[in-house]
């Protein structure tokens, strides 16, 4: 249990050290790209707060986030409809990039293979990163 509390917690340290580096991503432009955006970064914080749940933590970070998205998902989502982007587009956006964080998340932190798992949390950071940077200055 000391490794997997080791490897959670890293995780977390490199999230919030890589948050205060990165640069701001541009805002895409386009309301349908917003959406696909928005709709990816949700279904990732939902992954980011199961796992929390399932480390046992609240999740409360994880769970704000995935709020915002949501938020701003349904601010963008009726101009992404008429640009062609259905409901069932949105729904498939977000449940895929919520497998591909749980995924990753999970690699991170019970792989056996040290290198894996320090590639997989590299890349769960980076992706959650990516998605925090849209919306935070």
């Amino acid at each position: 249990m000391g490794v997997l509390k080791t490897l959670v917690l890293s995780l977390m340290l490199t999230l919030g050290a890589s948050l205060a580096t990165m640069p701001l991503a541009a805002m895409p432009s386009g309301v349908r790209e917003q959406a696909e955006h928005f709709a990816s970064c949700l279904g990732r914080f939902s992954a980011a707060m199961e796992h929390e749940w399932l480390m046992g933590r609240d999740g409360a970070d994880a769970l704000e986030s995935r709020r915002l998205f949501e938020s701003l998902l349904e601010a963008v989502q009726p101009d992404a409809r008429a640009e062609g982007l259905s409901g069932s587009d949105i729904l498939h956006l977000r449940i895929e990039a919520k497998f591909a964080q749980a995924r990753l998340m999970q690699l991170a932190a019970f792989s056996d293979d040290d290198r894996r798992a320090r590639h997989a949390r590299l890349r769960a950071t980076h992706l959650l990163g990516n998605c925090q940077s849209l919306v935070f200055g």
